[in-house]
């Protein structure tokens, strides 16, 4: 695996090299990248490679340093006249259409938010409305780890498939620790439309920084392109760099992270909390690929995005999932999706590109700032959009819009895939069992929390208006008809095992991660989810 840092104490022991100038698509650390070749093995002699993370300067290596290669240049794909005209006739068409049509949403939002404004009564200010701490906006992770007294790493991981994703690594301000000289690898991975720095955005009660305190080693992921364009040669130029999907998330950016992040901490298996396409590549990941099983200590689903919510039979959802494969690629495109979102939030003021968003998805996806403290919203939408493929979005489309469950969950268990660097290809003799804790809110209906919860053994009749909300495992009976004897196993995943869900009152999508109570509703349940986790600390990779 190739693994990028941007980290000042290992340029003695590290050969630098420039990646392309103009890769980074986000403002990050000043400093210039520093490659970093694995070692080909744990007991073996290795080439420059940095596993020890501590506050102190490296000492520089004994010997020279063998030559390492760099990423090459990305350069454009090299194309006739004519398929140059053709691509740009098709980006010219589908520019006029979204155009078009986001006028007409962005106006009808625009007007739904203020008539919800005006005629919105019995909101009791939070405490914490006014009390506004000093904060620059601006879309870069680094200033608010280090805002608030933590230190960030920077790595930058390839993919199998030759995309680079930029994940963050967060140093805790204190020297606490769980598990005597280690802390337990935590990995963040973020929603649709959104990276990474929306589990900074809440000040020192953002999800992050709760976990770092806790004593755990939290990591931040990005799938491609939302936190770089980075790619080992293709150019975000080209359609050819947006040819992927849910799958490719799945099967390639989530095993990536969660390998990078066993390697540089030496531990065995991890622990993974994802928001709504966050836990959806997961579980697709598990379907497609079931050995990542044996990695996993846990897995926590936020607002877990499995199945479909009453909101796909409704305008406009309900006209984009109708739409046929040419039309929808006349109008969005093979390319990314509504690229100018991403220009708008670049020339827009924080506070104006704020209101525009927060309209338009509010109103597409029925979330709003209820549980939110509304000063946030120019720092959450700093950071959503971020730029998706086409092929992504007609992905959920697909699966999640016209069949009310993700692609490749109900078809998978029949062939999965197995990753041609993967060491865990090798047959599994035990069974793997992953503990699995879910939070969904009650008014979120872009998602069906609920029905994933009654897949599992034990909770078929699990309902929100009959069951209290906070709901551990349930002893089968005989009127359940469950043949594992209440085991909290899934036919649909039967490497996970339900052991708490949690049913938040007046929740939406977003409020797990934005919610200004989540120091009570969430992180709880969270902290005791990974207290409780299947670590396997004396263990570590091979």
């Amino acid at each position: 695996m190739l693994i990028v840092q941007n980290n000042d104490l290992l340029q003695n022991n590290t050969t630098i090299f420039s990646v392309a100038a103009d890769v980074p698509a986000y403002p990050v650390e000043k400093e210039g990248p520093t490659l970093l070749r694995r070692s080909p093995s744990r007991g073996g002699s290795s080439s420059p490679i940095h596993n020890n993370h501590s506050d102190q300067q490296s000492s520089p290596p004994q010997q020279p340093s063998p030559p390492q290669q760099s990423l090459p240049q990305r350069k454009r794909i090299s194309r006739t006249y004519t398929q140059r005209i053709r691509i740009q006739i098709a980006q010219f068409i589908s520019s006029v259409l979204t155009l078009s049509i986001l006028t007409v949403i962005c106006t009808m939002a625009f007007a739904q938010n203020a008539y919800r404004t005006l005629t919105e009564r019995g909101r009791v200010a939070h405490p914490d409305e006014d009390d506004c701490p000093k904060e620059k906006i601006i879309p870069d992770e680094c200033y608010y780890i280090k805002r608030w007294g933590y230190e960030p790493r920077i790595y930058n991981v390839m993919t199998e498939d030759g995309y680079i994703l930029r994940m963050y690594r967060i140093i805790a301000k204190d020297k606490k620790s769980n598990n005597g000289s280690k802390k337990l690898p935590v990995l963040l991975g973020h929603g649709l439309f959104q990276c990474g720095g929306d589990f900074l955005a809440n000040e020192d009660k953002s999800m992050a920084f709760v976990l770092a305190d806790q004593g755990y080693d939290v990591w931040i992921g990005n799938t491609r392109a939302a936190g770089s364009f980075d790619h080992i040669s293709l150019s975000h130029q080209d359609p050819e760099y947006w040819a992927w999907g849910l799958k490719e998330l799945a099967i390639y950016d989530w095993p990536t992270m969660i390998d990078c992040i066993r390697e540089e901490t030496d531990f065995h298996k991890i622990a993974y909390i994802g928001h709504s396409q966050g836990n959806a590549m997961a579980f697709v990941g598990l379907k497609l690929r079931p050995e990542i099983a044996e990695k996993l200590s846990c897995f926590i689903a936020l607002a877990p995005a499995v199945f479909s919510g009453t909101l796909t039979n409704t305008f406009p959802l309900k006209q984009l999932i109708g739409l046929n494969k040419y039309t929808y690629s006349l109008i969005f495109g093979s390319g990314a999706f509504i690229p100018v979102m991403t220009i708008a939030q670049r020339v827009i003021h924080p506070v104006i590109f704020a209101h525009m968003a927060y309209s338009m998805f509010a109103y597409l996806f029925s979330w709003w700032d209820t549980h939110w403290l509304r000063r946030r919203k120019p720092k959450y939408f700093q950071f959503t959009p971020r730029p998706v493929s086409s092929q992504l979005i007609s992905d959920w489309m697909e699966g999640w819009g016209k069949r009310g469950v993700l692609l490749y969950i109900s078809e998978a268990a029949s062939s999965p895939i197995v990753s041609s660097s993967s060491s865990s290809s090798k047959t599994v003799t035990t069974p793997v069992t992953v503990p699995l804790t879910i939070f969904y809110g009650t008014d979120d209906y872009l998602v069906d929390g609920e029905r994933l919860v009654q897949t599992f053994n034990g909770y078929e009749n699990y309902g929100r208006r009959a069951s209290p909300q906070d709901i551990p495992f349930l002893k089968a009976t005989a009127s359940t008809g469950t043949d594992r004897g209440g085991s909290g196993k899934s036919s649909l995943f039967p490497m996970l095992n339900l052991v708490r869900a949690y049913c938040i009152d007046g929740y939406e999508h977003m409020d797990t991660i934005f919610g200004y109570d989540n120091v009570i509703t969430t992180y709880p349940g969270v902290i005791k989810a990974l207290s409780s986790a299947h670590w396997n600390i004396d263990t570590v990779p091979s």
